[in-house]
């Protein structure tokens, strides 16, 4: 009993370590000693227990790094407070689930093989298929994986544009792996490993990163950001709407004093359809003859059959819009109700729409000389979105969100990080437009040129350039992250061989 309460105790550790390495503590460094000690329990217990005991640790982290969901629920549910805890603390239970397969399948592993350098390559492979399923297989929320929490040392990053975000996580574990051999197993030379390999990513790291500051070609553009603060309750009902209107002019007044050549503004900037609406398309369309350039606007459309998305707008100043993209990637529970019917039963969910239309396309955004990949809200987490988009010719990225859902929480951090890899891994500038913030330039080298703060009016202008430069991961996908899978396939096949041939003798 008493080791059990020991090993528990192990397991909160790791799990406060690895929240503590994201917003809006930071404390990156934390993230790469932050599994030794649910390595030292999970490698001494049976494999039930390792199951359970990476599922605590991995509870304890999304406890804290979750905790955020609290307020937004609320928000969702005519603030009711009982339904808000239990919801956080289900999402929180479902999110512990993939570290307890991590520990029960990583204990597996470690009995059958006798390598224990390949041990901790399997282990950190299977680390990096479970973050791909979470992202793309089950659930589609890709969200606190944890090589994000080193977005603020894009030096430490760089490897993303050969094996996208998913390359970071694995470094991650596999170091946390090294160091837990060399301290815990005795074996010395883990420890100089682990130093190697660190110092190789972050060497190769400071040439790529200095590589690609103000990387690009051609003419330099200006973009301004604009950051209207507006509560997400006014976003809700027309009664704000004229109120609304009127701040959003006088910001696009203040935006033409700076003749950028693209003008961001947020998600759901304008709160009604475009173009049915025939007021807010004018509202849309004078705040952009007002602002000048190309601006690009987010809000809802309704389509000919009735059909409800969200979309950003490129409006080109002209008169009317030249172009829209619709969100590709939908937010469960925030723009569709999986399972709505049962769940609406239960809850009153007056904020979220359930009947929001996922679009396909990846259009760009051009005048001839901008190409423009918009990417609204957390389609910036889905590194195949902006693969497509990168594909279909754009040269500069936009995220336009609205993050006033999360208040002045960490949240708003942890969602903005994405664009931070999303610049790595394509070589491209990115630039962020959120009703709250974080409003940001990034450029292609991953390095945050200008930065708003949460809650508060703002506009972020600066500079920024284009290129149609093609990385590795760009071109070919997530190449590393099916590697992984295949060397997980081919050892479990080649133990299951050798078992049968053993069986038969």
């Amino acid at each position: 009993m008493k080791q059990n309460y020991k090993n528990i105790i192990l397991c909160v550790i790791t799990g406060f370590l690895a929240a503590f390495a994201f917003p809006k503590i930071n404390l990156f460094f934390l993230m790469w000693i932050a599994f030794i000690p649910l390595m030292y329990v999970i490698f001494r217990s049976s494999q039930p227990l390792s199951f359970v005991y990476a599922f605590i640790a991995g509870f304890v982290f999304n406890l804290q790094a979750n905790f955020w969901l609290i307020n937004t629920i609320m928000l969702f549910s005519y603030d009711n407070y009982g339904i808000s805890i239990i919801a956080y603390v289900f999402f929180c239970l479902y999110f512990a689930f993939y570290w307890g397969i991590w520990g029960l399948f990583s204990s597996i592993i470690k009995k059958y093989c006798t390598n224990t350098l390949f041990f901790v390559i399997l282990s950190a492979c299977l680390w990096v298929a479970l973050e791909y399923v979470r992202t793309y297989i089950l659930g589609n929320w890709p969200w606190l994986i944890i090589a994000y929490s080193q977005y603020k040392i894009p030096q430490l990053i760089q490897i993303a544009e050969f094996t996208g975000v998913y390359g970071v996580s694995f470094a991650i574990i596999f170091i946390n792996g090294l160091l837990y051999f060399g301290i815990f197993e005795k074996k010395r030379n883990y420890l100089f490993y682990a130093a190697a390999v660190f110092a190789a990513i972050l060497v190769f790291g400071i040439f790529r990163y200095n590589a690609f500051q103000n990387f690009g070609e051609g003419k330099e553009f200006k973009a301004a950001a604009v950051q209207a603060n507006v509560e997400q309750y006014k976003k809700l009902t027309n009664e704000y709407r004229q109120e609304m209107f009127a701040g959003l002019k006088h910001l696009a007044e203040e935006v033409s004093k700076i003749n950028a050549d693209l003008v961001l503004w947020a998600e759901s900037e304008i709160i009604n359809f475009i173009p049915s609406d025939k007021e807010s398309f004018e509202e849309a369309d004078k705040i952009a003859k007002i602002s000048g350039g190309i601006n690009i606007i987010g809000a809802p459309h309704l389509d000919e059959n009735e059909r409800l998305y969200n979309a950003v707008f490129y409006f080109d100043g002209s008169g009317g819009y030249a172009a829209m993209h619709l969100k590709n990637h939908l937010v469960p529970f925030g723009e569709y109700m999986p399972y709505g019917e049962i769940y609406s039963k239960f809850v009153g969910i007056p904020n979220i729409n359930d009947d929001i239309t996922g679009g396909k396309d990846t259009n760009v955004f051009t005048d001839g000389s901008l190409f423009i990949g918009p990417l609204i809200c957390s389609e910036n987490l889905f590194p195949d979105i902006v693969r497509r988009f990168v594909l279909s010719g754009a040269k500069v990225l936009t995220n336009h969100t609205n993050d006033a859902w999360f208040f002045d929480s960490s949240a708003s951090h942890k969602h903005f990080s994405a664009n931070v890899f999303r610049a790595v891994e394509s070589r491209k500038a990115v630039i962020v437009a959120a009703n709250t913030g974080v409003s940001a330039i990034i450029d292609a080298s991953g390095r945050i040129v200008s930065e708003s703060k949460l809650c508060e009016q703002a506009i972020i202008s600066g500079t920024f350039l284009q290129n149609e430069y093609m990385t590795f991961y760009m071109r070919y996908g997530d190449v590393f992250v099916k590697f992984c899978i295949f060397i997980i396939i081919v050892f479990v096949f080649v133990n299951f061989y050798k078992r049968r041939l053993n069986g038969r003798e």
